[in-house]
């Protein structure tokens, strides 16, 4: 299973190594609450990084022209 995350940076690609453990959602939190819990958990395939901060901004439908409340 692949899971796909944005971040502020960009896109990264991770491959899901225990995907037992997607299953206890409630707690799932918890396997990320240090990188080293979350190696054993998914491993990071991937990482498109955006051009720049209109690129960022675009992919989240802003627009410069917009006021502060997006409309």
């Amino acid at each position: 299973v692949l899971v796909l995350f944005e971040t502020a940076a960009g896109y990264a690609i991770f491959k899901v190594l225990n995907e037992k453990k997607l299953q206890e959602v409630d707690s799932l939190w918890k396997e990320f609450e240090t990188p080293e819990k979350a190696n054993k958990i998914v491993k990071l395939k991937h990482f498109e990084k955006f051009q720049d901060t209109t690129e960022a901004l675009a992919d989240y439908g802003y627009s410069p022209q917009c006021d502060s409340h997006g409309r």
